[in-house]
């Protein structure tokens, strides 16, 4: 879905929430499931940066950002450097909440702000949310795949 200032997605995942939690951190293992973003680089610790290359439909690109928030099994975000004056900034949210026991609800958001976060959402909104939509695809498959085995 796309907002004025965030594009987002969400779906429901047939696998226990901590098994979905552990492949979102998985990062060297991203290129097995998420076509959106195959290479991750880094560490889930507050702080710390991560190293991705990302496919917004014309190959893939570099992009450092950090981790900026972390709520175990339920919620992580990663931001752009996000310094003042910057014309746009982003927060990637993935939150996770149990269904029950055996399935979870995966919701992903870019949350934009800055003064052309408005046109950079007209220019590549739906570029950002089919990747979205591709990664939690990508997501389900593999956690679904996982927990069957």
């Amino acid at each position: 879905m796309i907002t004025e200032n965030s594009v987002s997605t969400e779906i429901v995942i047939n696998a226990p929430a901590a098994m979905v939690w552990d492949i979102i951190l998985d990062f060297s293992n991203y290129g097995l499931w998420n076509t959106f973003c195959p290479s991750m680089k880094g560490e889930a610790v507050l702080g710390s940066p991560l190293e991705m290359e990302v496919n917004l439909g014309n190959g893939l690109q570099s992009q450092v950002e950090y981790v900026t928030k972390i709520e175990p099994i339920h919620t992580i975000v990663w931001s752009m450097e996000n310094k003042p004056g910057d014309p746009i900034h982003a927060d990637r949210v993935q939150r996770i909440t149990p269904i029950d026991e055996v399935s979870c609800h995966y919701w992903s958001s870019d949350e934009f702000s800055g003064e052309f976060s408005g046109p950079m959402i007209e220019q590549m909104g739906q570029q950002v949310e089919k990747g979205f939509n591709d990664c939690a695809a990508g997501l389900k498959a593999r956690a679904e795949a996982l927990y069957r085995a």
